[in-house]
C-alpha cells in the first residue's frame, strides 16, 4: 500500500469540537468520514459478484485503505459495527471478531452526525471488511502490547528498548524500524519521578529526540528483538560502555 499523509481523524463529538473551538477540524474529519463510507460502499458494489452474494474479494478494502488510511477506515468500520450491534434485528449477524475489534477502537457516538458515515452494506460484508482491514494491519508487522514485557511503569527504563505506539507516529511512518527506541535518559524513565520526558535514540535511523512516557506501549520483550535491531543496539551501547569504563579524575577523563 502506498504511504501518504492522511486527513486528521477527529475522535471527539461535534459538541466537543464546539467546546474546544475545533469546529474546522471536526468538519473536515466529518466530511472525510462520509467520503470514506461511500467509497467502502462503492468498493463492495464494484468487487461483489451478483451471481454469488456470499463472494467478496480478499483485497476489496485495499483501495480504500490506500486512499484514506487505516485510521479513518477503522474509525468508519468500527462505527458501523457498533451501530449494527445496537440494532436488535441485526445483532445476531455481527461477528464476535468484528464486535471485539470495534469495541477496542477509539470511536464515540456523535449523534446525529454519525449516521451519515455509517456504511450502508450487508452486515456480513462489513464483517468481511473488518477482517480484511485487520489482516492488512497485521501485515505491517508493527510492534504492540503483546511484544512487551509487563510493568513498564514499575521500573526505570533507561537503557531499555521501548516500543513507540503507532498512534504516536504519522501513518506514513508506520514501520517496525520507527517503533524501537533506546531510552537514554529523562525523568520519564523513572516511574517515581513526576517528569514525563523520555530521551531516546531510534534503532532504525539513530534519530535522537524527546518523547513523553505515555507515547510508548512498553518495554520490548527481548524475545522479539529483531536481528537488525540487535546490531544497532550493540553499536549504540558500545560508546556508552567505553565512556563508563574510562578512569575518571576530578570530573575529567584521563588520557
Amino acid at each position: 500500500m502506498a504511504r501518504t499523509e492522511y486527513c486528521f481523524v477527529y475522535h471527539g463529538s461535534h459538541g466537543d469540537a464546539l467546546r474546544e473551538h475545533e469546529e474546522e477540524l471536526w468538519e473536515k474529519s466529518f466530511r472525510e468520514n462520509v467520503c470514506c463510507a461511500r467509497s467502502i460502499e462503492e468498493a463492495i458494489r464494484q468487487r461483489a459478484d451478483p451471481s454469488d452474494p456470499s463472494y467478496l474479494p480478499d483485497d476489496c478494502i485495499a483501495p480504500v485503505l490506500e486512499q484514506y488510511g487505516f485510521r479513518r477506515v477503522s474509525y468508519v468500520l468500527a462505527h458501523t459495527v457498533r451501530e449494527n450491534d445496537g440494532n436488535h434485528a441485526l445483532l445476531h449477524l455481527v461477528s464476535d471478531e468484528a464486535r471485539e475489534w470495534a469495541n477496542r477502537q477509539n470511536v464515540i457516538a456523535d449523534a446525529p452526525f454519525g449516521r451519515y458515515y455509517e456504511v450502508n452494506a450487508a452486515v456480513v460484508d462489513v464483517n468481511r471488511l473488518v477482517h480484511q482491514t485487520r489482516e492488512a494491519y497485521q501485515a505491517l508487522d508493527l510492534f504492540g502490547q503483546a511484544h512487551c514485557s509487563a510493568g513498564m511503569f514499575d521500573e526505570n527504563v533507561e537503557g531499555k528498548v521501548l516500543v513507540l505506539s503507532p498512534e504516536t507516529l504519522k501513518e506514513s511512518a508506520w514501520s517496525p524500524q520507527n517503533q524501537l527506541w533506546l531510552a537514554t535518559g529523562g525523568f520519564g524513565c523513572d516511574p517515581k519521578a513526576s517528569g514525563r520526558a523520555v530521551y531516546a535514540t531510534c534503532l532504525g535511523d539513530r534519530e535522537e529526540t524527546r518523547w513523553n512516557r505515555e507515547d510508548f506501549v512498553g518495554v520490548l520483550d527481548e524475545r522479539y528483538l529483531p536481528d537488525w535491531a540487535q546490531e544497532k543496539l550493540e553499536s549504540l551501547r558500545v560508546p556508552t560502555q567505553k565512556q563508563n569504563a574510562a578512569p575518571q579524575m576530578g570530573g575529567m577523563e584521563m588520557g
